[in-house]
């Protein structure tokens, strides 16, 4: 109790000491973002302990416009944010990725606080910023998948070169997962070893070749594990005012550097998506040639993949099938917005050389309140069905209520 009510404390100081600050910045950008998280993982095997909590966060992240300096065209300016989230439900001594795990004690922790800031610098068409990051790379990205967001510690360089082509460079030190509430250095877990790493630099160059088609390139270094780069186009065609075409491909190849870790492995993805009116189709193939792509510790996602699901369907030699439907509600319920997610996984190959497949199944649902007394309030509902040939089948459920308000 006596550290629960400590964390609490430290919370309404920090946020009191950034409101105290608001009179001064008064054109400064501030966001209240509160989130109720129920989700349940039930799985069909009585021999697997069951996973889930219910849990409610709080979070006010502070976006400081760029001050001038003395020095000409130089700006500075501060990102700050307070997120802190306490367990409603009780404790079913099982991880869950959501809230702090002790596995020695078997404890789920009762509540965990996050803190963070960058400062950042601006020169003409060029922002450094040093802290906290909120990386949206194909080789490194965070995570709000869950109730408090995952983000890295270090710095990057975003630079505007021309019209047409835009660049960025990152150092990233450690990682802060979702599920904890300290930084950590970078890590990767290959059969049962755990690697670290003294961090993660990358570069980000990103093409527009005209109003229609996009390129990207991405490459990573992971000091002491493996080099990994991205390969990304996306066409956008428009048949008539109510039909558009969507193209992605999508290509990785991440090799190890000679450490203990042995990786070779790539993936590529294609997806076309069809927008008529209010409906949206998809289908999609996602290749994994050689080992398991190597997902990094602390949960962090890969969403440049075509396809990302509750589950990771980029195990060894994997082949998926994708098929995404979804419906806009706005001529009956404006605000409402649903879709349907099918994936097939096969040609998976067990360390006994079996062959193994797997699906997922995903019904979603989300609603954003529009009368005025409610602006900001959002529900939204995952239910996601897994199942298997060899491994344990899973029902799982999310729900969540969030509320935004910007001032």
């Amino acid at each position: 109790m006596m550290m629960r009510s400590k964390k609490i404390k430290l919370l309404s100081l920090a946020i009191l000491s950034i409101g105290l600050s608001q009179n001064a910045l008064a054109e400064d950008h501030w966001k209240l973002f509160l989130k109720n998280a129920y989700i349940d993982r039930d799985f069909d095997n009585d021999a697997v302990k069951d996973t889930g909590s219910w849990s409610q966060a709080i979070s006010l992240f502070y976006d400081s416009k760029f001050q001038d300096t003395p020095i000409d065209q130089l700006q500075i300016g501060l990102d700050a944010n307070v997120q802190y989230a306490v367990r409603l439900s009780n404790d079913k001594h099982a991880a869950d990725s959501v809230l702090p795990f002790d596995a020695q004690s078997q404890k789920q922790a009762s509540d965990y606080a996050k803190f963070g800031g960058a400062v950042k610098l601006k020169y003409k068409e060029n922002v450094l910023k040093v802290g906290e990051i909120w990386s949206d790379s194909p080789v490194a990205n965070i995570d709000a998948s869950r109730q408090l967001v995952g983000t890295y510690l270090g710095g990057t360089l975003s630079s505007t070169v021309n019209d047409h082509l835009s660049l960025e460079l990152g150092v990233l030190s450690k990682y802060s997962a979702r599920n904890d509430d300290q930084f950590r250095k970078l890590s990767y877990t290959q059969n049962g070893n755990k690697i670290q790493s003294d961090g993660m630099s990358y570069i980000d160059l990103k093409y527009r070749v005209n109003d229609q088609l996009k390129a990207a390139y991405s490459f990573a270094h992971l000091e002491n594990i493996f080099n990994k780069h991205y390969v990304g186009l996306e066409h956008n065609y428009a048949l008539n005012a109510d039909t558009q075409l969507n193209s992605k491909v999508r290509y990785f190849n991440v090799q190890d550097t000679g450490s203990i870790a042995a990786i070779d492995s790539q993936n590529i993805g294609v997806i076309e998506t069809v927008k008529y009116k209010n409906h949206t189709v998809a289908a999609g193939v996602q290749k994994i040639v050689g080992d398991a792509f190597p997902a990094l510790d602390g949960y962090i996602p890969e969403l440049y993949f075509v396809n990302w699901n509750v589950t990771g369907f980029f195990k060894k030699n994997e082949q998926t099938y994708h098929f995404i439907y979804g419906y806009n509600f706005k001529d009956y319920v404006p605000g409402l917005n649903a879709l349907v997610k099918y994936s097939y996984g096969e040609k998976i190959k067990l360390a006994d050389g079996i062959e193994n497949n797997e699906s997922e199944l995903n019904l979603i649902g989300a609603y954003n309140f529009q009368h005025d007394y409610l602006k900001g309030m959002g529900l939204q509902y995952l239910f996601a069905k897994y199942d298997t040939k060899y491994g344990n089948d899973f029902d799982e459920n999310r729900f969540f209520v969030t509320y935004t308000k910007k001032f």
